[in-house]
Formats: C-alpha cells, structure tokens, sequence
C-alpha cells in the first residue's frame, strides 16, 4: 500500500531537516521524517541505505542533499561491484524518497539514473538467489529427529516449522501471531486465523500446540515466545534474529552443507512448490498464500517470466526529467 506521508510546510523546520539529513542520521530521524508510516526493519534498511549514500558524497565532498545525477550514478555504479541488483534499485529508492520528503526535485528520475539502473539490471541479471526450499520431506525429518525431544525450544521450534509451512507465514506474521487467533474447539484439528482466512492445522500440528498450550499456560499474548538459554519462556514476541536461529538450527540438525542453509523465507518457497505438486494452481496459490500478486509465486515455481509480467501491472509510467 502506499505510504501517504504529510510534506513539512514550516520553512524553517525543512531547512533544519535538509541541513540534518546532508549528514549521517539516526533510525528516530527517519521515523519521525516518515510520519511513523515505515515497518522497523524497512526503516533500518532506509537508514543504512541514506547513510552509505551520505558517506559516499562525503568522500567526494559532494552535496548529498540535494544530491547530483552525476553523484548517484557513481555511487550506484561504485556499489554494483558487491551489491545485487535488487539492493543497487533499494539505495535508488531511499534517496528518490528523501529528496521527495524534503519538497526537492527527484534526482533518481533523471534519464542517466534509469539508463544506469537499467543498463546494471541487465549486467547483474540473475544475481538474485532464491531461498533454499523447505519441504514436506524436511518438515518430516525435523519431526522424527525432535518430537520425542523434552527441550521447551525444541517443541517451539518445531511448532515454528509446522506453522510457517502449513500456512505460508511470513516472519512478521508469525512475530505476530496470538493465542486469540486459534481456535482450539477440536484439539486434533486446531485452526488458526490470519486477517480474514482460516487454516487448518494437521493433527501433528494440533498435538505440538496443544502440548505448548498447556507449557506457556496462558490465555492471551504472543503464541510464540523467546527462549533464553536456561529455558524460560518469555512475553516478548519473537525478532527476526530469532527466527533465523530457529531456521538455521533446523539446517544444521538436517546436515545441509552451508550453502543450502534455509532461512525465514524457505517456508514459503518450499510450500508453495508442494501445493504446486499436489494440483494447486497459481491464483490458487496465491489467495492459499495471501498475496496480493502472483509475481512471488510465480518466482518461486520458476515461472520467471511470467513472474516479471505479472510485475508489469505495479510499474508507474512516468515521464524523465
């Protein structure tokens, strides 16, 4: 959804905030600049992206703020010798964003800045890699090696498994997810609700979260905690770094070599690549798994070129300066 964020209209407080982010700035600047609009990690992201642009300018002793066509071209073109195309099109977006914020030209939709981007698109195509895939043949693995196991992560862990694959979670959503949202009417067949869809959960599943019920004993709060390492369980809901151990925990009890590692994102992958094989088709997939497009999926069932049509319907045509 697009973010509709208010415009500084006191002179005197853009002048101030131009001067602030001509320098390094702090998440807080951001935050406040974006209207409080932006998700945690998205500001964190726009941050280091603002602040490897400024340090660059920095070095070239070059206004970041307004900031040159000439400059931004150097410095995507300096950052395309260790960065992907993906982040080298993020950086352009943060400072398109900035400069808009601050009520000045958009420097990025400069025909130099897109003949740039378009000409490192094609240089780096295929650069992207996709998650390694979790699977059922996984999922199953994980079971037999951690089911019987009496450690309170183990099971959390496991239940992490079979919720994120049974109902294609993102991280943010399973971060998220409450007691509230399941339905424990029949413990073998437990369901859970996310925004205006309903899953039901296997009977493995069912077991795992019935057993985990009766650990945390509690009606409300996050279903999933954080664990320190004594074993005791948390209010606090669980971060991303937390949810890559699980992830890489799970690599490293299957034995992956290093470069096979899953990681949050190889749920999603990997069930959607087993409803596939079961019969699903795409737009079936895609209202499974919530999106909103079916470019993800696409992407993940190695339909790139439908993927990259289908993105077509989300691009802007505007005119070059």
């Amino acid at each position: 959804m697009k973010k509709v964020i208010p415009l500084i209209s006191d002179l005197s407080e853009l002048k101030s905030s131009q001067a602030k982010f001509s320098h390094l700035i702090m998440y807080d600047d951001l935050n406040k600049l974006t209207a409080y609009q932006y998700a945690h990690n998205s500001l964190l992201s726009m941050v280091n992206d603002w602040n490897r642009f400024v340090q660059f300018c920095q070095s070239k002793h070059v206004s970041a703020l307004p900031a040159s066509v000439t400059a931004i071209r150097l410095f995507l073109e300096k950052e395309s010798a260790q960065r992907k195309y993906s982040t080298l099109r993020r950086y352009s977006l943060t400072i398109s964003l900035l400069h808009r914020l601050h009520g000045l030209p958009d420097p990025v939709n400069h025909r130099q800045i897109h003949f740039t981007l378009s000409a490192l698109r094609n240089l780096k195509k295929g650069d992207a890699t996709q998650a390694t895939p979790f699977s059922a043949e996984h999922l199953s693995a994980l079971t037999k090696i951690l089911v019987s196991s009496e450690s309170i992560k183990d099971l959390r862990d496991l239940i992490i498994y079979y919720l994120m694959f049974e109902c294609i979670l993102k991280r943010g959503q399973l971060r998220m997810l409450s007691i509230n949202a399941l339905d424990t009417t029949n413990p073998h067949a437990i369901k859970l609700s996310i925004g205006d869809q309903t899953y039901s959960l296997s009977e493995i599943a069912s077991s795992l979260i019935t057993r985990w019920l009766c650990i945390i004993n509690r009606d409300t709060g996050f279903l999933l905690c954080r664990i320190d390492k004594h074993e005791n369980i948390g209010n606090d809901a669980l971060n991303d770094s937390s949810i890559y151990r699980v992830f890489r925990r799970a690599s490293e009890r299957l034995g992956l070599p290093q470069h096979l590692h899953f990681s949050g994102q190889s749920t999603r992958v990997g069930a959607t690549q087993e409803l596939f094989k079961q019969g699903y088709n795409l737009r079936q997939i895609q209202e499974v798994g919530r999106w909103v497009s079916p470019v993800m999926p696409a992407q993940y069932l190695g339909q790139h070129q439908l993927s990259e049509s289908e993105q077509l319907v989300f691009k802007r045509i505007k005119s070059w300066d």
